[in-house]
C-alpha cells in the first residue's frame, strides 16, 4: 500500500555488512544492542521499551545495517547512540501481523528479497541495485505490544 509519512528520527547504531554472521544475519549487533545500558535507558526514558526498528540504508556497493528505534524529534541522543533522519516520503508500505524480535535475527538475504518482492508485487519499479535510489531506505519497525511490524520501503522524497 503506497501512503506518504513524515520525517522520523531513527536513534539507535549502525553496523556494515561484514559484521553480518554465517546465516547472513545480525543477531549479534542486535543482541548487544539489547543488552547496551544506554540503549536500555533511551528505551525507558523516552517510553519505547516495547518499540524496535531496524534500518537498511543502500549504497553502492554495500550497505550499513542499523537497530534501534524510531523516537520522537526533540528526543536528546545520548552518547553512544546515533541519530539517522529519515525524509517526509512517499513509501510502500508492507504490515505483519504476529511478529517479535525474532524477525530481525532471520537472514537478511531472505527478509529483504521477501519484501522487495512484495514491493515488486505491488507494481513498484525497484532499482536492481537499492543503492541506486535517491531514497535507499527500508524500514522495519515493530510494536512488542500488538506484535505487527510495519515495514516501509521509501520511493520518493515528498515536499
Amino acid at each position: 500500500m503506497k501512503k506518504t509519512i513524515d520525517e522520523k528520527i531513527f536513534v539507535g547504531r549502525p553496523f556494515p555488512s561484514s559484521l553480518m554472521n554465517a546465516q547472513k544475519s545480525f543477531m549479534e549487533a542486535n543482541q548487544q544492542m539489547e543488552n547496551d545500558e544506554t540503549f536500555q535507558k533511551f528505551l525507558a526514558d523516552n517510553d519505547l521499551e516495547n518499540k524496535r526498528t531496524a534500518l537498511i540504508v543502500s549504497g553502492e556497493d554495500n550497505f550499513m545495517y542499523w537497530y534501534g528505534v524510531i523516537a520522537n524529534a526533540d528526543s536528546k541522543v545520548p552518547t553512544g547512540l546515533m541519530k539517522f533522519d529519515l525524509p517526509k516520503a512517499e513509501v510502500d508500505e508492507e504490515v505483519q501481523e504476529n511478529q517479535n524480535l525474532v524477525f530481525f535475527n532471520l537472514p537478511l538475504t531472505s527478509t529483504v528479497s521477501t519484501f522487495v518482492k512484495k514491493v515488486m508485487d505491488n507494481g513498484v519499479k525497484v532499482y536492481q541495485n537499492l543503492g541506486d535510489s535517491d531514497t535507499p531506505y527500508m524500514v522495519w519497525d515493530l510494536d512488542l505490544d500488538t506484535k505487527i511490524l510495519t515495514q516501509d520501503f521509501y520511493l520518493k522524497v515528498s515536499e
